[in-house]
């Protein structure tokens, strides 16, 4: 009976997220739609077909990079004798899925791998807080590769940031994620996350995590712990690299000229689009948008930059549906497991 007044909210939340998930992406569908119909088929197409059977390179070259950054999750987890290597990259991907295709703010996946290694017997503080620590040190990153990627795109556009511009830059960036581990602290992100995060998780299938007393004071613990918090740093960037050599392939593919110069500006800025396009489910059109607008401003033809979109959407999606579905059939298996053991009792 303590369980009821979520089974109840949960219907009543599906209708709106459904409703909003339904809206974005038929506004991303549109826009992908708009910029075919103003690219035109034929050269895009061209492109695709150059690439041809390559195109399936991407999909081990994505498990390599999900492994490289299951190593930095892992190193914080501290966990490997228990958990299984494998498991932690099938909880990499789910989390990585969840996060790009749902709309759950880019840290939903986060949720769900905490709640699946607490179903497998890990502390659930633990779980949390190497997660959290992990979210902490990506956004590092990622503020400062954007900010590179910034540094490099502005001379090819002819603008010269000056020197003081981009130290303010970096300084505004070291404030954020100041303030990001601060509010860990202070306020809790255990609490916040099962108020507001966790509910999104309810409405899209999963199930909302309990708050886990004591986990701030295991925050701080693994921030004390520099060296493991270098070493996910160094995988987290080998992933980024990895995510660089993707648009690196598909430029060889296609038969697409690229500088390293170029690359880097598109993995790091994409990934920053990315971000900030949470709400739409999977970036559609903003993905692709943000590759047409950035060929522009790198003197990459827009045709061939919406090709390069195309075929990371190919590999998400060959990626991430299937992944999605695993995850559904693992929340239908452990729903399935408890009921079986809590009919006996309840007759």
């Amino acid at each position: 009976m303590g369980n009821m007044p979520d089974v109840r909210r949960a219907p009543a939340q599906r209708p709106w997220t459904a409703g909003v998930l339904g809206i974005m992406a038929a506004c991303g569908i549109a826009l992908t739609a708009w910029l075919l119909e103003r690219l035109g088929w034929t050269p895009v197409a061209a492109f695709l077909a150059r690439a041809g059977f390559g195109l399936l390179w991407l999909i081990p070259l994505r498990f390599v990079v999900a492994a490289t950054e299951v190593r930095g999750w892992g190193a914080l987890l501290g966990i490997r004798r228990r958990i299984p290597w494998l498991l932690l990259l099938w909880l990499a991907m789910v989390r990585d899925a969840v996060n790009t295709f749902l709309p759950v703010a880019r840290v939903g996946g986060e949720l769900v791998a905490i709640r699946l290694l607490r179903l497998r017997g890990v502390n659930t503080s633990t779980a949390s807080a190497s997660v959290i620590v992990e979210t902490s040190v990506t956004l590092a990153l990622q503020i400062v590769i954007t900010l590179c990627g910034i540094a490099l795109l502005l001379p090819v556009t002819g603008i010269h940031a000056s020197l003081p511009a981009l130290l303010g830059g970096i300084a505004l960036a070291a404030v954020v994620v100041a303030v990001f581990v601060a509010v860990q602290v202070r306020i809790g992100l255990a609490e916040f996350a099962d108020r507001t995060l966790g509910r999104a998780l309810r409405a899209v299938g999963g199930r909302g995590l309990p708050l886990v007393p004591g986990l701030d004071r295991k925050v701080m613990s693994l921030y004390r712990h520099r060296m493991v918090l270098a070493r996910c740093a160094l995988w987290q960037l080998m992933g980024f690299a990895g995510g660089a050599a993707e648009i690196a392939l598909l430029a060889v593919l296609m038969h697409i000229p690229l500088t390293l110069v170029q690359v880097f500006v598109f993995e790091a800025l994409i990934q920053a689009i990315h971000s900030v396009a949470f709400v739409v489910p999977g970036a559609l059109g903003v993905q692709e948008g943000g590759f047409v607008g950035l060929a522009m401003l790198l003197g990459v033809p827009p045709d061939a930059a919406f090709s390069l979109a195309l075929g990371r959407r190919l590999r998400q999606l060959a990626i991430g549906f299937p992944v999605l579905l695993s995850w559904q059939w693992h929340e239908w298996r452990i729903r399935r497991l408890s009921s079986a053991q809590a009919a006996p009792t309840s007759g």
